[in-house]
């Protein structure tokens, strides 16, 4: 985990192949252990487009510099903006009639528009919002108050001009100018790869253990985003699970795969689910591993609901031996790589862990915030699980 988040990883994004240097440490890991290639090498290749931000951002506010991942995140979908912009503050008021925002549009034009949203967790405002800032990225930069936390993301498209998420503490309705330095690429048919070892079971059924390991990279050179928790800790067991049955025979044979793109919309995971280097008929079940950094709480299973038969074991195991405090239970969710899977016929569950540090999509998602309280006892839960699967 310390290796993948290492500066030299670049966060395992976009800038300076990040994803890519990934993607050979862990095809070398596999090498190590012995785990057998699908076809030619370990790789799936395939590619999608990304957007990209390999350049120095810079923003001041009032003539105050401003800290990116700490103070500002610019928009994952941001293009660029060069100098000095006026700020209009708006409210919901200005724009959620269609007079009155045909007419803000105009006054923001070659100016930068600073929102002022009102808190809010309803599903319908946020979609509101969104739709709104997207529009408003059409006609200037923008600027958008936060409150809460600062979260980033991976964006597959690109506005013409950028928006600015600022903490509420570093700019108020007073504030007058903005100056933005902020230059993106558009990375077209950005080249990735997910990496596949299998072990050789007894049996001729499948299981199929998976993380991604691709994470959000660099925002500029300033602002790294490790991804430990998410997920380096995810590819960390998936390792460790791959060593361990290289020499305890299991009884089926596994597939681990580390998966490529996800935070990008699952598309590693999507591409596997249709490029099928086995057979999926034959897969019993998938075992899905995202966010395994804690564990002082105990494991989350997603899907359990659909597969009663494999939670209730998993349960039962973890009763009798005591690994972690609880096995929880959730229903189907499309929240990470089992998802095409699921959506094709394939049985699975994924696991995260619950409780500790709750850093997530920022820069303070280091090794040195988790706890791994739970790491050896839910390798122990899972081999038990994975090595007995009939």
């Amino acid at each position: 985990m310390d290796t993948l988040t290492s500066p030299a990883f670049h966060g395992r994004g976009y800038v300076q192949n990040g994803q890519g240097i990934a993607a050979d440490f862990i095809a070398r890991q596999f090498a190590r252990m012995g785990l057998k290639p699908v076809k030619d090498d370990y790789f799936q290749p395939f590619a999608f487009n990304v957007n990209s931000f390999p350049d120095s951002i810079g923003v001041r506010i009032d003539g105050t510099v401003l800290q990116p991942g700490v103070d500002y995140l610019v928009h994952p979908a941001s293009g660029r903006a060069e100098g000095r912009y006026d700020l209009v503050h708006l409210t919901p008021a200005d724009l959620f009639s269609s007079e009155r925002k045909a007419m803000t549009m105009g006054v923001v034009t070659g100016k930068a528009a600073c929102l002022h949203w009102p808190a809010t967790s309803n599903a319908d405002s946020l979609k509101r919002f969104a739709a709104l800032e997207q529009e408003l990225m059409h006609y200037g930069p923008v600027v958008k108050v936060n409150a809460g936390k600062l979260t980033w993301s991976v964006s597959q498209e690109a506005e013409p001009f950028p928006l600015v998420e600022v903490s509420a503490n570093m700019i108020s309705d007073s504030s007058a100018v903005i100056d933005l330095h902020v230059r993106n690429r558009m990375l077209a048919r950005n080249p990735a790869r997910n990496v596949l070892g299998m072990v050789k079971g007894k049996g001729k059924g499948w299981v199929i253990v998976s993380a991604h390991y691709d994470h959000l990279g660099r925002m500029g050179p300033d602002a790294l985003f490790p991804g430990a928790n998410d997920n380096a800790s995810g590819v960390a067991m998936l390792l460790s699970l791959a060593e361990w049955f290289t020499t305890h025979k299991p009884k089926q044979n596994i597939l681990f795969v580390a998966f490529a793109g996800e935070e990008a919309g699952l598309v590693g995971s999507e591409w596997c689910a249709v490029d099928r280097p086995i057979d999926l008929a034959k897969v019993k079940l998938m075992v899905n591993l995202d966010i395994l950094g804690t564990g002082d709480d105990g494991v989350m299973v997603v899907n359990a609901t659909a597969q009663p038969k494999h939670y209730d074991r998993l349960v039962a195991l973890n009763t009798k031996g005591g690994f972690v405090k609880e096995v929880r239970s959730r229903g189907p969710a499309c929240n990470s790589d089992h998802c095409p899977f699921v959506q094709r016929g394939v049985p699975a569950l994924f696991l995260y862990t619950l409780g500790g540090a709750a850093h997530y999509h920022d820069v303070l998602d280091t090794g040195a915030s988790l706890s791994l309280t739970e790491f050896a006892d839910i390798h122990a839960l899972l081999r038990a699980f994975i090595g007995t699967i009939k």
